[in-house]
């Protein structure tokens, strides 16, 4: 992907030096670049797709595998061709703007350019971390602890301020997939919230087999006809390239709380505020 913009970058030089002699070869190794990219774009596609398909042998729910399916198949069909496309946009754009000796908009090309690149490596991860969630190694998990580390990537308490309402549970489930768990949660709070202080209230209550534990946070709140829509795979209810979202936050939320036999869903009026509600088994069944 560095290879790709550099060559941009390099007949760019060529035109502003004058070089205009090297224009014909260097154009030709930033398309042969560019054929390579998508290529290897769509290869990682379809690995990730085979590594899901392999996940997805292990379930017996015929009905879920089959949408999961359906919906990487869209994700690979759409979400990874629309940055692709803008590259190939912009690449012919900067190509006329040389051709015809004009400079001055190449640079603001090559800075969108980036940005498309980025986006697309951050899709190309997420697929990939989507599709790696598998076996759980159980352990004993501290919430407290997990919360409190995690509020320490949120140092300014004048922009975003933690409340927890009594002791969170202590919980067997997988470390690392958990504080994903945690983690997700609270930097959706933090990004899509529209107040001058973010304010992120944490509690939890407890049945005779599940904890409840929930986070309430002061945002813009989500309609109820986006509370199922929000938890599918590289799904976003506003502008990713506004928030550099890649929309998987709450998808990988969702699987991994299932992988733990757990659950969560959202309550909230869509004016003000909203909390995720996570139902999590106090016994984790073999």
């Amino acid at each position: 992907m560095l290879l790709f913009l550099t060559g941009y970058i390099a007949v760019a030089v060529v035109v502003i030096l004058g070089r205009t002699e090297l224009l014909a070869f260097l154009s030709g190794v930033i398309f042969f670049m560019g054929s390579l990219f998508v290529f290897l774009v769509v290869r990682t596609g379809l690995d990730s797709f085979r590594k899901l398909k392999e996940l997805n042998q292990n379930l017996g729910d015929t009905e879920l595998k089959n949408k999961e399916l359906e919906q990487f198949a869209y994700i690979t069909s759409h979400d990874l061709k629309t940055p692709i496309r803008g590259i190939s946009s912009l690449a012919s754009f900067i190509k006329e703007d040389l051709e015809a000796g004009e400079t001055d908009d190449v640079y603001d090309h090559l800075d969108t350019m980036q940005g498309r690149v980025k986006r697309l490596e951050s899709l190309i991860d997420g697929i990939l971390h989507y599709s790696k969630i598998g076996k759980i190694m159980p352990e004993s998990v501290d919430l407290n602890a997990m919360l409190r580390g995690d509020s320490k990537n949120y140092p300014d308490s004048t922009k975003v301020k933690f409340i927890k309402k009594g002791s969170l549970p202590i919980v067997y489930g997988d470390k690392i997939q958990l504080s994903q768990v945690v983690s997700n949660i609270i930097s959706n709070a933090v990004k899509y919230n529209d107040k001058e202080v973010c304010e992120i209230t944490v509690s939890s209550t407890e049945t005779s087999n599940a904890y409840e534990i929930t986070f309430a946070d002061n945002g813009p709140g989500i309609a109820p006809k986006y509370h199922e829509k929000i938890f599918e795979i590289f799904q976003t209810l506003s502008e990713k390239e506004i928030y550099e979202s890649t929309g998987l936050g709450l998808s990988i939320v969702k699987k991994i709380l299932e992988k733990h036999q757990g659950s969560i869903h959202v309550e909230s009026n869509g004016k003000l505020g909203t909390k995720f509600i996570i139902t999590y088994p106090k016994v984790l069944k073999s």
